[in-house]
């Protein structure tokens, strides 16, 4: 249902993304949202926020040169074993460019 939105594609061109979370039922279930921070859309969804399937991810995408982050420890694992050249930036405003 998520992923037939409007804006999700699995299309990278910039190679710069935000990776935060997002509450789909706050306080009980939890996934994971990546943003091209260089033409503001959505790239991907998925359920959960693990260091694993982000890991996988980013092998998968290995243009990848900024990652923007929260603080969460799955996520910055998950960045350096699965984008070792990315540089990592933790930032609270890891989704959206004014």
């Amino acid at each position: 249902m998520i992923k037939s939105l409007p804006g999700v594609s699995g299309n990278i061109c910039s190679g710069v993304i935000g990776v935060d979370d997002w509450a789909l039922k706050k306080g009980r279930t939890y996934g994971t949202i990546l943003v091209d921070l260089h033409q503001n859309r959505v790239i991907d969804l998925w359920e959960g926020r693990s260091a694993e399937v982000l890991e996988a991810w980013l092998k998968q995408h290995p243009e990848m040169h900024i990652v923007a982050r929260d603080r969460a420890s799955a996520y910055a694992l998950g960045i350096r074993k699965g984008a070792p050249q990315a540089r990592q930036v933790a930032d609270r405003f890891r989704t959206s460019r004014n």
